[in-house]
């Protein structure tokens, strides 16, 4: 029975051990790894503000105003509060989609068609977030097709 008990509490101990170096590792690696940005609403805002006549123009006629332009995309979607970071990342999307584009492609040309309409109402409601958080205009936002806020719905049994 003691030999039993005793073959018992090395293997604990030895699970144990081997639990705790994981552990160890684990953290190692978490905290010797390239530091996460953290979602920071003041520092998006000043991005949109040291930006913004990059992100309103929007005409791109180089590699090397692309590559800016993407990388400092990619900076803001790591930045982006949650209130507004679905909506930057699909904007982010839309542009790395134009980025694959080979012109004259018909498919290609057809995928940008198809994201830039799926990122109009992202960028509207980015521009309102920063209108009002950030007091940055971003506007006038330009879209291809109507999105005017719905009106909301009244209360059953309320008087107009």
């Amino acid at each position: 029975m003691r030999s039993l008990c005793h073959t018992r509490f090395v293997r604990c101990k030895r699970l144990a051990t081997i639990a705790f170096s994981v552990c160890i590792t684990g953290t190692t690696l978490v905290a010797c790894g390239d530091p996460t940005p953290e979602r920071d609403a003041a520092a998006f805002c000043e991005g949109l503000r040291t930006n913004r006549s990059a992100i309103v123009a929007g005409s791109i006629a180089t590699e090397l105003e692309l590559s800016s332009t993407l990388e400092m995309y990619r900076q803001l979607d790591d930045l982006a509060p949650l209130a507004v970071s679905q909506e930057w990342s699909t904007l982010l999307n839309a542009i790395e989609t134009a980025n694959t584009v080979v012109p004259g492609d018909p498919d290609g040309i057809q995928r940008v068609a198809e994201a830039a309409y799926q990122s109009e109402a992202a960028a509207l409601a980015i521009a309102e977030w920063a209108m009002a958080s950030c007091d940055v205009d971003l506007g006038p936002v330009t879209t291809l097709v109507p999105h005017d806020a719905p009106e909301p719905a009244k209360p059953v049994g309320a008087s107009s």
